[in-house]
C-alpha cells in the first residue's frame, strides 16, 4: 500500500508498523523524542535535514532547506497540488506547508504524547467521528477538517505548521486566501491565468508521456483545447458510460479527441465492476471516505496507464455555478433528517447513535457555512473548501496518484483568485464556459456536451448530431416506461450489477463494532431490509477493516 507516515513524540517508535521506507532521525541522548518518517515517497536529506515531498509543487522542490526559518518561507512560494514536510534536525522543528486548498491529502492525529501525520486516513485507529459520518450521510462527504475516525484531522489549506521536537507545540500561520476586495476579473484575465498555469505545469514535467482523462463534459474539453493549442503529444483514455444516454458521454469525447487529432483508448468497465476486486482496490486507495457504490468516477482509476495524466477536476469547480445561497445549497445536497436515509440509519446504528450523528453535522455545518457570505459566490467558495477538497472518491490526489503524476490546470493563485472573483450569475447554466470557448476554441462548440445526466446540443449543426439527439430523447422516453420497451422488445438501458458484497452472508461476516443488535439479528434471521441499510453496514464495515486488515478480504474463495 503506498503511504507516507510521520511520527513525532516520545511514543513515536512504537507508533508506526513497517510497510514501507522508513528513516529515522538521530536521536540525541538528551531527547526523549524522535522523528519516524515512513514513505513510499523518496525521502531527500541534507546535513541531516529531512525533506519529503508529497504531490506536485510547481515549480519542483530542488534542494532541501538549510533551516526551518527558510523552509517557512520557501515552501509556501510553490503553486501547484503538494504537502511539504521538512525536519530541521539542529533545531529539532517539523515544518509542515500545504497547497493553497489543501487538495493534497494529509491528516494527523495529536496527543500529548505524540503527533502523527500521514497521508492516508488508514493509518490511523479510535473511534468513530460522529459529525464526520453524520456528513457522509447527510452530505456524502465530510466537512472541513473532519475525517470518519475521532481525533484524525485533516490539516487546514495554504497553512504552514511548525512543531517543536520536544514540546509538540504547534504554530501555524495561514500564507494564502482569496480577497474578496479584489475587483472583478474579465475573461481575458481569468483565461490568461488558466493559461499560465497550465505553462507552468507543463514545465515540471516536460518529457515524459501525457495522458488526459476526456469525457464529454466541459471541463475535460477545455483541457484537451488548451493542451492542443501548446502541441503536447497527448493520449485520451475514454471511459464509457454505457448505462446512461446511449453513452453520449463517450460519444463526445471520441468526437474532440478526432478533431484535435489525439489518439484514444475507449475502457469499457465491467458489469460486475462493483463486486469486483478492482472496487474493492478503489476502496483501499480512497480511505472508503465517501458513499462509493454505483458511483461512476469509482471505476476511473482501473484505467489509469500513463506516466503523467490531466484531470480536470479544479476547472469545473470554479468556472460553474453553484447554489444561489445557503438554503438552496442544503435544499439540493443536503438529506435531513426527515429523510429516508436517517431511518436506514437508526436501522444500523440505532437511534441514539445516529440523532448523535445528525446532531454533530448540523453543527459542524453551521459553524463552516458561517464562514462565508450567503451569497452564490459565497456557496461557490464553501464547495471549493469542501466538496472539492473532501470528496475524495474524485480527488485525484488520493486515487489516481497512486498510479501517476497529476496535472491539474488551474491550481495557481492568480487564477483562483481570477476564476473566484467572477460573479455567480455570469457562472449559470455554464454561461462562463461557452463565453470561454466562443472566444477562444470556438471549435469546441461544434461538438454536443454532456454534463451530469443532461445533453447540449450546443452549435452542432450535422444531421448526426440532429439524429441523435432526436434518437436519444425516445431512448429516454421509453425507458421511463419499460412496460412499453418490453412490448416493443427493446432491452433497457441497463447499470451495474448489483454488488454481491451486500450479501446478508457478507455483511455478517464482517459484522464490526457500533451496530444496532436488533439489525444484526434481523440480517442473520434473513428479513427483508431497506438496501440503503446494507449499503451503510458496508460502508462502516470497510470503514473499520481498512484499519485493521486488508479490505479484500471481503472476497471470499
Amino acid at each position: 500500500m503506498n503511504h507516507s507516515v510521520i511520527c513525532l513524540g516520545r511514543a513515536a517508535g512504537q507508533l508506526v508498523s513497517t510497510t514501507s521506507l522508513q528513516y529515522l532521525a538521530s536521536q540525541p541522548e538528551h531527547r526523549s523524542g524522535l522523528l519516524c518518517m515512513q514513505s513510499s515517497q523518496p525521502l531527500v536529506s541534507a546535513q541531516g535535514n529531512l525533506l519529503l515531498i508529497l504531490g506536485t509543487p510547481l515549480p519542483a522542490v530542488t534542494a532541501v532547506p538549510s533551516s526551518w526559518q527558510q523552509a517557512c518561507t520557501e515552501l509556501p512560494q510553490r503553486e501547484g497540488v503538494f504537502a511539504a514536510i521538512y525536519w530541521d534536525a539542529n533545531a529539532e522543528k517539523l515544518v509542515i506547508c500545504t497547497d493553497m486548498l489543501g487538495l493534497q491529502p494529509l491528516y494527523w492525529k495529536k496527543t500529548a504524547d505524540h503527533i502523527v501525520l500521514s497521508d492516508k486516513t488508514t493509518a490511523f485507529t479510535g473511534e468513530a467521528n460522529h459529525a464526520g459520518w453524520g456528513a457522509f450521510i447527510a452530505l456524502g462527504y465530510p466537512l472541513g477538517r473532519d475525517t470518519l475516525t475521532q481525533g484524525v484531522d485533516r490539516l487546514e489549506p495554504a497553512t504552514v505548521s511548525v512543531i517543536d521536537g520536544n514540546s509538540l507545540e504547534v504554530s501555524q500561520t495561514r500564507y494564502w486566501h482569496f480577497d474578496e476586495q479584489q475587483p472583478e476579473a474579465d475573461t481575458d484575465e481569468l483565461v490568461c491565468a488558466l493559461q499560465a498555469s497550465v505553462d507552468r505545469t507543463l514545465s515540471g514535467c516536460p518529457h515524459q508521456q501525457h495522458a488526459i482523462l476526456l469525457s464529454g463534459g466541459y471541463d475535460s474539453r477545455l483541457i484537451a483545447f488548451l493542451l492542443h493549442e501548446r502541441k503536447l503529444a497527448l493520449q485520451a483514455t475514454i471511459v464509457s458510460h454505457y448505462d446512461e444516454n446511449l453513452d453520449a458521454d463517450a460519444r463526445f469525447a471520441k468526437a474532440v479527441a478526432g478533431h484535435l487529432a489525439i489518439p484514444y483508448r475507449v475502457q469499457t468497465p465491467r458489469h460486475d465492476f462493483f463486486s469486483s476486486q478492482d472496487y474493492l482496490d478503489y476502496l483501499t486507495v480512497s480511505d472508503a471516505e465517501i458513499p462509493s457504490l454505483y458511483l461512476f468516477i469509482s471505476q476511473v482509476g482501473q484505467f489509469i496507464d500513463a506516466p503523467v495524466v490531466w484531470e480536470g477536476l479544479l476547472p469545473g469547480k470554479t468556472l460553474k455555478a453553484s447554489e444561489p445561497d445557503f438554503a438552496a445549497f442544503q435544499r439540493v445536497n443536503i438529506k435531513g433528517f426527515e429523510h429516508e436515509i436517517w431511518r436506514s440509519a437508526e436501522l444500523v446504528f440505532g437511534h441514539e447513535q445516529a440523532r448523535a450523528m445528525w446532531q454533530a453535522f448540523l453543527t459542524r455545518w453551521h459553524e463552516e457555512q458561517a464562514c462565508y457570505p450567503d451569497t452564490g459566490n459565497g456557496t461557490a467558495l464553501f464547495n471549493l473548501a469542501h466538496r472539492a477538497r473532501n470528496r475524495v472518491g474524485i480527488n485525484p490526489f488520493k486515487v489516481y496518484q497512486q498510479k501517476a503524476q497529476i496535472c491539474m490546470p488551474g491550481m495557481s493563485r492568480d487564477y483562483l483568485q481570477a476564476a473566484m472573483s467572477i460573479d455567480h450569475a455570469k457562472k449559470q447554466h455554464h454561461q462562463l464556459y461557452q463565453q470561454i470557448f466562443r472566444r477562444y476554441f470556438p471549435a469546441a462548440l461544434q461538438f454536443p456536451i454532456a454534463h451530469g445526466s443532461t445533453v447540449d446540443r450546443m452549435q452542432a449543426s450535422s444531421l448526426s448530431s440532429y439524429l441523435f439527439q432526436f434518437a436519444l430523447s425516445c431512448h429516454n422516453r421509453l425507458n421511463q416506461h419499460p412496460r412499453m420497451l418490453r412490448w416493443l422488445g427493446i432491452k433497457p438501458a441497463q447499470g451495474f450489477a448489483p454488488c454481491r458484497f451486500l450479501a446478508p452472508e457478507q455483511l455478517l461476516q464482517h459484522a464490526g463494532t457500533g451496530l444496532n443488535p436488533a439489525f444484526l439479528a434481523k440480517l442473520a434471521q434473513g428479513e427483508s431490509l431497506p438496501e440503503p441499510a446494507l449499503r451503510l453496514l458496508f460502508y462502516w464495515q470497510n470503514w473499520q477493516l481498512l484499519r485493521h486488515k486488508p479490505v479484500r478480504q471481503w472476497v471470499q474463495s
